[in-house]
């Protein structure tokens, strides 16, 4: 069981979970690379098949642990009525608050449990997941919490499942380092809600003059477009450590996790994301963790989300893995005028203005469509299209479409409790990432792009 009484040495009275902060609730959050269609278009770019198979609307299980007030995992409940999904977190007001709008919605597809990691190994039955994702976790508690998740993940998965794992990572939080410390122990002899607390501790580190303009502009940024409850929630955590991705890779390969990329596009395309030096550089490195830290070094990377297969996952034959790819659908997530042709990468910025791109563009005006439904256009101009547009963020993989009865019900309950501003809404080709508050008022022309 997790230690609730652990704290840093030398600050207040710890109010969290294994030094998590646990008075006051998460914000409710739909991360879009946990998405399953968004999971299985990363495996079919690396040749590993779906744990769905090739029939993308059969029925599966996602467990996510650490799922907060579970309201991400409400929402791909509803637009998957085929899954079954189940949560668990420590915090029993996440739980408490998730299962009343899942109530409120009329949802049977989706349970979730209050659980401590290590409690949850012993309450959950093995081999029941094709998918486990897990937010934030590993960095935010502590040593034997982490082993923990990669256990149950391990645990729950079946031969071939997929675990999504985001968490930050150096070296890319650096120079946050201390200013987290620093703004942690001023902020623990606050009274008040963490909110207050944080608020507090953030004054009283900006007096001290020990930070320059630049972690300022940045805190400031951040606060300009994130939920203020969010801020407690990464900043005063007692074991709040950013972590190197090779010591998650070797971590993991303990519990028979074996690597099979990421999640989120910046890293989808080698060549496109790597200079042709770095890219010899990491070429003559063998050791696959050494390799991914030193990827992390060359793009100043400071998140990751990373996926491990259960076992070594089923690979696909080279005509099988465009097959896959042209079966994949996708949705726009701009309008065609929006589209500018480029996207930014640790390389430098990539220029794909061609044939192929904008017949990509111009189909997915009208809704989401398969890739293998745009004509014309050879196979390799597609799949070099798709990943440019993917990793400019004009395109994302959806599911094709299915009944999903439940949708406007799940929006209604979002806009009654209070989960209004909510960043992802219900359609009939899976979840739509949409913008904070945006929920109660989208346009025809949105809901016709996003397949709503």
């Amino acid at each position: 069981m997790i230690d609730v009484a652990a704290a840093v040495e030398g600050c207040a009275v710890d109010r969290g979970l294994d030094g998590y902060v646990a008075d006051s609730l998460y914000p409710s959050n739909f991360h879009a690379a946990f998405a399953p269609p968004n999971i299985d278009a990363m495996l079919a770019q690396a040749g590993i098949a779906s744990p769905r198979g090739p029939a993308r609307r059969r029925p599966f299980t996602m467990v996510d642990i650490g799922c907060g007030d579970g309201v991400g995992l409400i929402l791909n409940a509803a637009a998957h009525p085929e899954g079954h999904f189940i949560g668990i977190d420590g915090n029993p007001d996440h739980i408490a608050h998730g299962r009343a709008v899942a109530a409120r919605v009329g949802l049977s597809n989706i349970d979730l449990a209050s659980h401590y990691f290590a409690d949850a190994r012993a309450a959950l039955p093995a081999g029941i997941a094709d998918y486990v994702q897990c937010q934030g976790v590993l960095a935010w508690v502590g040593e034997a919490n982490r082993g923990h998740v990669l256990a149950l993940s391990a645990q729950l998965l079946k031969p071939g499942g997929v675990l999504a794992v985001g968490y930050n990572c150096l070296p890319g939080w650096t120079p946050i380092l201390a200013f987290q410390q620093m703004l942690r122990a001023l902020a623990a002899g606050i009274d008040g809600t963490p909110g207050e607390r944080f608020e507090g501790g953030l004054a009283a580190l900006r007096e001290t003059g020990l930070f320059d303009a630049g972690h300022w502009e940045w805190i400031d940024g951040l606060r300009d477009h994130l939920p203020a409850d969010y801020f407690a929630h990464e900043y005063l955590n007692a074991n709040w450590t950013p972590l190197w991705s090779g010591a998650v890779l070797d971590a993991a390969a303990a519990y028979g996790l074996v690597p099979a990329g990421q999640a989120r596009p910046g890293r989808l395309r080698p060549d496109f994301a790597f200079k042709a030096a770095w890219r010899k550089t990491l070429a003559a490195i063998a050791s696959p963790a050494a390799r991914e830290c030193a990827a992390d070094l060359l793009t100043g990377t400071w998140f990751r989300t990373d996926l491990f297969l259960k076992g070594a996952g089923r690979a696909l034959a080279p005509a099988e893995r465009d097959r896959a790819r042209l079966a994949g659908w996708w949705a726009a997530t701009q309008p065609a005028d929006a589209v500018h042709f480029e996207a930014r990468t640790s390389a430098g910025t990539i220029r794909f203005d061609n044939d192929a791109a904008r017949a990509i563009v111009r189909a997915l005006a009208g809704g989401p469509q398969p890739l293998g439904a745009i004509e014309g256009i050879g196979s390799a101009d597609l799949f070099n299209a798709i990943d440019a547009l993917f990793m400019a963020g004009a395109v994302v993989p959806v599911d094709p479409p299915a009944d999903v009865p439940l949708a406007a019900a799940t929006h209604a309950a979002l806009l009654a409790m209070g989960a209004g501003a909510v960043n992802g809404c219900v359609g009939r080709h899976g979840v739509a990432r949409i913008a904070r508050g945006a929920l109660a008022d989208l346009d025809a022309e949105n809901r016709g792009r996003l397949g709503i």
